[in-house]
């Protein structure tokens, strides 16, 4: 009966070492599965932060090229510095082309809506985009005028380039105000990124 008594033992003895290890091998693979899906996300992130980061500061450029262009506006309105303006236009057309490819990873793990609230960026955005098809649009009647003969004496000419500056004054606040918000936003990006 003793021999009975320790082959039970034994094989409760086994039972429960089995269970344990069966339980410690569950625990550190929850454990493992949890790491791999911390160390996924991290690179997820990382990835997500590098892209948006080099997309804000190249708008961050394109903008600033849009400013040094109506600050030549300003002084002097002529057919080169309006070209310089038309071109910031075609590289912001082109930069925004890949904004949701490149930007809407960033949303998934970051929220900005307080920076954008505070800066009521949808306002600045629609007066960009509103300038930017009026200056367009009174460049056209421009042109229009010049092919009939008029030159820039005439008195509907200097009306179109008055209304023109009063557009890109505004405009150029506006982007300010958009510059404001990407440097907030990589601002918040960065101090967010150290801390992981």
């Amino acid at each position: 009966m003793e021999n009975y008594n320790l082959i039970i033992a034994g094989v409760i003895g086994s039972t429960i070492t089995l269970f344990l290890t069966a339980i410690i091998d569950f625990i550190k693979e929850k454990y493992r599965t949890k790491i791999e899906m911390q160390k996924l996300v991290f690179q997820r992130k990382t990835d997500a932060v590098e892209r948006a980061i080099s997309w804000y500061q190249e708008a961050i450029d394109c903008y600033r090229m849009m400013q040094t262009a109506c600050d030549a506006l300003e002084e002097e309105y002529n057919p080169t510095t309006y070209n310089r303006l038309e071109a910031s236009f075609a590289q912001a057309g082109r930069l925004y082309a890949n904004t949701s490819k490149v930007l809407n990873p960033i949303y998934l793990y970051y929220n900005f809506s307080d920076i954008e609230s505070k800066y009521d960026i949808q306002h600045s955005w629609e007066y960009i985009n509103f300038a930017v098809i009026e200056l367009g649009r009174i460049d056209q009647i421009i042109l229009e005028l010049y092919n009939q003969g008029l030159t820039d004496e005439n008195d509907q000419i200097k009306t179109l380039r008055t209304k023109a500056m009063d557009i890109l004054k505004k405009f150029a606040r506006a982007i300010d105000v958009q510059i404001t918000i990407i440097t907030e936003i990589m601002s918040k990006l960065r101090e967010e990124y150290q801390k992981i």
